[in-house]
């Protein structure tokens, strides 16, 4: 399938060490799929074996195992930590017959901007952090960032593609685990435009920031450093792609992905015997 190259225009929001990477990423996610693909199995593989694999309780996995090596799937997730998606990424590698074709775009700081960028996230995922999306706010980064959106769309046309993306947009650094930012529209834009691909929403607590200290613990002490991996239903946004009002549906589909997290986010506070209120709420024992 043929996939849009941005345009000259477009570019222009680009520094050079920014375009260098992205043709790199393009090049990965098109021409060399199946060396992306033997890659993250085996080595990231290996990674998060290392890192987590004695320490996930995974919940709702019979909403994923459904699925086969031809289905399209995004996953929408909270984002606490740096390696959340590895965590989804290792449960369904070792638990599910989905594709191993991911793609997690990434917001372009490092791994765009920085010389050392792509051979860090060639080493970290194959180049599936992929495509990037800028963090300025000026016109020419919005052009950018909505050809990024309909790569993403465009992505989740190809069977066997699975893709994760975070509706709050950001990294949640709050001191509270269950906290969630306001949704933004960029995720919902690709759960309605990629009709057809199954919206799965994802949990995910316990990861931190640090492979070696993740590794650590692995070994260490697994039963005290316990990583939650939530799994809900698959989530119906026709009724919103048949009334669609443009960025405010995005919107609304974005909350609806949010919603579910937060609604998982309860269950593992109930499966792990921590008080909740009403509105899924932290209250003191």
């Amino acid at each position: 399938m043929q996939r849009s190259r941005p345009s000259s225009e477009v570019l222009r929001a680009l520094s050079p060490m920014e375009r260098v990477a992205l043709e790199i990423g393009h090049l990965s996610t098109t021409h060399l799929t199946l060396p992306a693909k033997a890659y993250n199995t085996v080595t990231m593989g290996v990674m998060l074996w290392a890192t987590a694999g004695k320490r996930m309780d995974i919940v709702g996995l019979d909403h994923v195992t459904r699925y086969g090596k031809n289905d399209r799937v995004l996953f929408v997730c909270n984002h606490r930590s740096f390696f959340d998606f590895f965590v989804i990424t290792a449960t369904y590698f070792w638990n599910t017959k989905l594709s191993r074709r991911i793609l997690f775009p990434v917001r372009s700081t490092f791994f765009y901007d920085h010389p050392l960028g792509p051979m860090v996230n060639g080493a970290m995922s194959g180049m599936s952090m992929f495509p990037p999306l800028l963090r300025d706010k000026g016109e020419d980064k919005r052009a950018f960032n909505k050809w990024a959106i309909d790569r993403c769309i465009e992505e989740l046309q190809v069977p066997g593609t699975v893709m994760g993306l975070h509706p709050e947009g950001t990294r949640n650094k709050s001191d509270d685990p269950y906290a969630l930012l306001s949704a933004k529209p960029g995720v919902g834009r690709v759960a309605l435009g990629a009709e057809g691909a199954h919206v799965i929403p994802c949990f995910v607590l316990g990861p931190g920031n640090s492979l070696p200290k993740e590794f650590g613990l692995n070994w260490r002490a697994p039963q005290d450093n316990r990583i939650d991996v939530l799994f809900g239903p698959e989530l119906d946004l026709s009724d919103l792609r048949r009334d669609d009002r443009g960025n405010s549906t995005a919107l609304e589909a974005s909350q609806r992905c949010l919603e579910a997290i937060r609604t998982l986010s309860v269950e593992q506070r109930r499966l792990r015997g921590i008080p909740v209120t009403s509105q899924g709420v932290n209250v003191s024992p």
